[in-house]
């Protein structure tokens, strides 16, 4: 499955001295990188099947693909089947490199990558649910896709892990990694090394996860469950290591709720919601990984009432929170002297059913500055908010507005990969490195000799 870009080619007459301008310009601002790390989304399950004749149903894959204006949506008949756990990941030029449910990755010509079956293998699996290895993993925002930091073509698969206790029950044991290297094997890719534990302990199954101030570093954030303290990792050209101690601060959790994280797209905060518990909003240092002045948002009645499940998403410009809880669509004004009381309801679930309930759960922005939501139980729509910078209902937030080929679990799980250093930064700790890199950079002028 490839996906690529059409090249178009200008005719341009400048002279020689607007050529030697221009290419000053450039020089100046650095190299224009695209980063279209997350324009291929996939979704669906039972790949296999493809269409069922007797309930004249079509299975498989789902593609959003955002390379085109406006976003393409199709069908593919590649053959992973994706539930909760979802992540794919595009070259600088949204060409797809790579994909995985959590159970297996595959490359951009679809095939199994070497070494990568059965990951995440133990009790969830062989006990909970054995069907789970042939329709990919649950945990709602429970991997991430990142680049080595020290090489190109080397990425960290980051996933939490969960198991069964000796009672049956779900339980997060442990946080870890994949190291996939897809310049390995002819070019195919190879998992290097897997099931690398990261830390370990009782964790929630949801990941944070922002870029350093550095523009190059990634932290992982993940909350210790029944307590009030976030765990953090950081993802360096050393590899990955948790850093002491933990960040306690926050609502002191009196149970195992099931959460679920948003970031601000500049990366300054951090909310997390959690039907049982309500929505915390967090500063967050991207120096230190350190979150600070936290805000409480109750959210009363709803999960008392059955709403068990809800995402969470900044809009583009960081200024609205929009909370997906089941029936309901809140937006909060966090530039607001009060954040609480800045509640507005953008939508109310219609009752709508395709075929299960079209219900607000997990949420992801688009590379096109929107809002998409998806149901979370097989529906064939993905709910929109057009406008998510707007206040209120002039965010446009409409009902089951894309309709889907296939049944699809979720959206899948993208960090902001746009974001870069942070301007002025005490913790530039790439100062060196990029003073190194400007040194050896040389350049060339066109035509020479020129006057």
């Amino acid at each position: 499955m490839y996906y690529t870009k059409k090249k178009t080619s200008f005719g341009l007459k400048i002279t020689a001295r607007q050529s030697f301008a221009l290419l000053l310009f450039l020089f100046s601002c650095g190299q224009v990188i695209s980063q279209k790390q997350d324009y291929v989304w996939l979704s669906g399950y039972a790949s296999d099947v493809g269409f069922d004749s007797s309930s004249n149903t079509l299975y498989g894959t789902s593609v959003l693909n955002f390379n085109y204006t406006p976003r393409s949506i199709y069908y593919d008949s590649i053959q992973m089947n994706f539930d909760k756990t979802n992540t794919s990941y595009c070259d600088n030029d949204g060409n797809l490199l790579f994909y995985t449910n959590g159970i297996y990755l595959a490359n951009s010509l679809d095939e199994k990558i070497e070494n990568s079956d059965s990951l995440n293998w133990g009790g969830l699996i062989t006990v909970f649910d054995p069907n789970m290895y042939k329709n990919g993993y649950r945990t709602m925002q429970g991997i991430l896709a990142l680049q080595d930091p020290a090489a190109v073509q080397q990425f960290y698969i980051v996933n939490t892990y969960n198991d069964t206790t000796s009672l049956g029950f779900i339980e997060m044991k442990k946080v870890v990694y994949h190291h996939l290297d897809l310049s390995a094997n002819g070019g195919h890719g190879r998992v290097e090394q897997r099931d690398q534990v990261i830390t370990a302990g009782e964790l929630s199954v949801e990941m944070a996860c922002v870029r350093h101030a550095n523009g190059r570093d990634w932290w992982i954030i993940v909350r210790q469950q029944k307590t009030n303290c976030y765990r953090r990792m950081l993802l360096s050209d050393k590899g990955i290591e948790v850093i002491q101690p933990d960040n306690c601060l926050g609502l002191d959790f009196p149970d195992d709720d099931v959460g679920n994280f948003a970031v601000s797209p500049d990366g300054a905060r951090i909310a997390h919601y959690c039907p049982r518990n309500g929505v915390q909003i967090f500063d967050f240092d991207r120096c230190d990984g350190l979150l600070s002045n936290v805000v409480t948002i109750p959210t009363p009645g709803l999960f008392d009432s059955g709403y068990y499940f809800g995402g969470a998403c900044f809009s583009p410009n960081g200024r609205f929170l929009y909370i997906g809880a089941t029936v309901y669509v809140f937006q909060y004004d966090t530039w607001a002297a009060d954040i609480v009381a800045s509640v507005d309801t953008v939508a109310v679930y219609n009752g709508s059913m395709n075929p299960f309930g079209s219900y607000f759960i997990t949420m992801q922005m688009g590379p096109d500055g929107k809002i998409y939501e998806s149901c979370g139980n097989g529906e064939k729509v993905y709910h929109v908010i057009e406008r998510p910078d707007e206040k209120g209902d002039s965010c446009l937030f409409r009902q089951s507005y894309i309709q889907l080929p296939t049944f699809s679990g979720g959206v899948p799980n993208f960090p902001n990969y746009r974001l870069g250093a942070l301007a002025g930064s005490p913790c530039d700790t790439l100062t060196s490195i990029n003073e190194q890199a400007a040194q050896e950079q040389t350049i060339k002028v066109f035509p020479n000799p020129a006057s």
